[in-house]
């Protein structure tokens, strides 16, 4: 059995789902999960973890997340992309390239962010987009809080009555590109829809190193060592502990340089677990066990 990480490149017209089916069937597994999930007419970085890696999708999920993403200014939708329905146009001829950057630039930062209401975020056990599609009454959506870490690349599309750009962003865990194109359109009102979007980085997981679906299909490919891309602090542990760790017995923190979430190796190398302080013990206890 592999355990590991697959970087696949999605392509549009799949849903993440899809592409962990097929992985599924490639690998002959069920114990497939991925980190961050995509739109269907996304594209890009979606991060499978396979077999035993699916304990360690939480250490994954908080990581930030790079995009190159197509704005169309003037348009309204009822999905914030053009996926859904055009609910009114606007003309956004008056826009200048230096007009726009100035707003979007406003972004960067900690801020609240109201999801679309086209989305798989659950209200009383509901998911929203469920609710959308049998045009049944959408609850108050709560703003979540979120970070814009930086803004750039910026290429102009076409412009004539609508406005239409490329931009590099990279955000945190939580945050909806539809929702920046729609708030963007909203502040120069004029509205705002998401034409198109690459995922292009999950932290250290690059568009660069991923594989098409033709080679997930077909097995060509490497399901990789998980811990190189988990940037947690790494210790190396004498094997007189290793039955300890093998028995998921607590460890005493001074056998550790921090009090966090740990890495730990063997003398041969070998990762046994990740560990993490309990505060109530005053122990590090056992979070993943690899070994």
């Amino acid at each position: 059995m592999m355990d590991g990480i697959v970087n696949v490149n999605k392509p549009t017209g799949f849903t993440s789902h899809d592409i962990v089916n097929i992985a599924r069937k490639s690998l002959n597994t069920k114990r497939i999960g991925h980190i961050g999930t995509l739109d269907p007419n996304a594209t890009g970085v979606l991060v499978l973890c396979v077999n035993k890696a699916t304990k360690l999708v939480k250490y994954f999920e908080n990581h930030t997340k790079t995009y190159i993403a197509r704005i169309r200014l003037g348009v309204l939708t009822d999905t914030d992309d053009l996926t859904g329905e055009i609910l009114e146009s606007k003309d956004a001829s008056h826009l200048t390239f230096d007009i726009v950057k100035k707003e979007l630039n406003t972004f960067l930062g900690k801020q609240k962010q109201v999801p679309p209401k086209y989305s798989a975020i659950k209200i009383k056990g509901k998911k929203l987009y469920e609710l959308a599609r049998r045009d049944l009454k959408i609850p108050n959506i709560e703003p979540r809080d979120i970070e814009i870490y930086n803004i750039s690349d910026y290429k102009l599309i076409e412009q004539n009555t609508q406005f239409i750009f490329e931009v590099k962003i990279k955000v945190s865990k939580g945050t909806y590109i539809r929702a920046i194109a729609r708030d963007l359109g909203e502040k120069l009102g004029v509205h705002g829809t998401l034409e198109a979007l690459q995922r292009t980085k999950i932290n250290n997981f690059d568009i660069k190193d991923s594989i098409s679906v033709e080679n997930l299909r077909n097995g060509n490919f490497e399901v990789k060592e998980p811990f190189q891309y988990l940037d947690l602090p790494k210790i190396e542990i004498s094997s007189a502990y290793k039955r300890y760790i093998e028995n998921g017995r607590l460890l005493d923190p001074n056998l550790f340089p921090d009090k966090t979430d740990t890495i730990i190796y063997s003398e041969d190398k070998e990762v046994l677990a990740i560990y993490y302080y309990d505060s109530v013990k005053k122990f590090m206890r056992m979070s993943v066990k690899w070994c």
